[in-house]
């Protein structure tokens, strides 16, 4: 979802949680490579650092029945991938070892390419911010029926350094 004031544009998403943004593609790479591609999305989940070649240059929806006309400015596949806009976002900040690799979205017919300009977001970087002890909210509740421990876009305050 996005929210649009004038020229400013932020995003606000649980895109890790939110099935919506899951979308039916196949990359090139797992068609080359079934478990190598499993590899990689696994990998890059964990956020291990890894060359820009592991990573698909094209990527077609799978179903000939699924008709997807546009996607959103981020989604996933097993590969991330995120639109121009978004990626310029990211762009202004410190990314790290995460890279931002292009691909072509093409539909069905592997040959009618979506309009835009797209790119997989490769994470390569961890980071342990989360401290307890100043988030004395976080984890109190025994009847919360969620994981405690993680980030939500509302509710509990957590203290990140």
């Amino acid at each position: 979802m996005s929210y649009r004031t004038l020229d400013a544009c932020v995003w606000a998403t649980n895109c890790l949680t939110d099935g919506e943004l899951i979308y039916g593609f196949r990359s090139d790479k797992s068609l080359e490579d079934e478990e190598r591609a499993a590899d990689t999305m696994n990998r890059a989940e964990r956020g291990e650092p890894q060359p820009a070649d592991c990573f698909p240059k094209e990527m077609y929806v799978a179903s000939e029945y699924e008709k997807i006309k546009t996607v959103p400015d981020i989604f996933t596949s097993g590969f991330w991938v995120v639109s121009a806009r978004f990626a310029d976002v990211l762009r202004r900040f410190d990314l790290g070892k995460t890279g931002l690799h292009p691909v072509k979205l093409f539909h069905h017919d592997r040959t009618t390419p979506f309009e835009g300009e797209y790119f997989t977001l490769a994470f390569g970087e961890t980071k342990d911010t989360f401290v307890p002890e100043e988030s004395p909210e976080a984890g109190q509740s025994p009847f919360m029926r969620k994981d405690m421990w993680a980030p939500s876009l509302g509710g509990r305050m957590m203290v990140l350094r």
